[in-house]
């Protein structure tokens, strides 16, 4: 056999060889991962969701979702970790988002949708004066920097 002739019949072996080696790994599923544990939503978060029903049932006319999302948020209202601040204002937004959230649920009932669009926009102004408080209480707790010394 002339040299040329067997070099390309070695070259046509590897290549099927690597090729069908390959086609093999890539036959192979890779192991699957231990699946973590899915995180639960925060509190905020649920809130958050519950919200988003009661306005998309706002905008479908859809009594049973506004009324399952102002079931929902109050819920969120009654978690543990609902509860971060002691302050008698952040006790006062706690307790208006209760009234606004049952005022939600009582006009859902009702079906009367301007009430449950005027309760929806009152109880989203009360989380938005607590977040406001809590911001603003968060940066009067910051601890004062001392002041910078000159050194000469």
């Amino acid at each position: 056999m002339k040299p040329f002739v067997r070099v390309a019949l070695w070259a046509a072996v590897v290549a099927t060889a690597v090729t069908l080696v390959g086609a093999g790994w890539a036959d192979e599923k890779p192991q699957p991962k231990e699946k973590a544990e899915p995180k639960k939503p925060t509190v905020m978060q649920r809130k958050l969701t519950h919200s988003q029903r009661v306005l998309e049932g706002l905008a479908m006319n859809d009594f049973a979702k506004i009324g399952s999302g102002a079931d929902g948020l109050m819920d969120c209202a009654k978690d543990v970790t609902w509860k971060i601040n002691e302050t008698e204002k952040y006790l006062m937004h706690t307790n208006e988002f209760i009234r606004r959230s049952e005022n939600l649920k009582k006009a859902a009932k009702d079906k009367n949708i301007d009430a449950a669009a005027l309760a929806y926009v009152d109880l989203t102004l009360t989380c938005v004066r607590c977040h406001q408080h809590l911001r603003e209480e968060r940066i009067s707790s910051r601890p004062v920097p001392a002041p910078a010394v000159a050194v000469r």
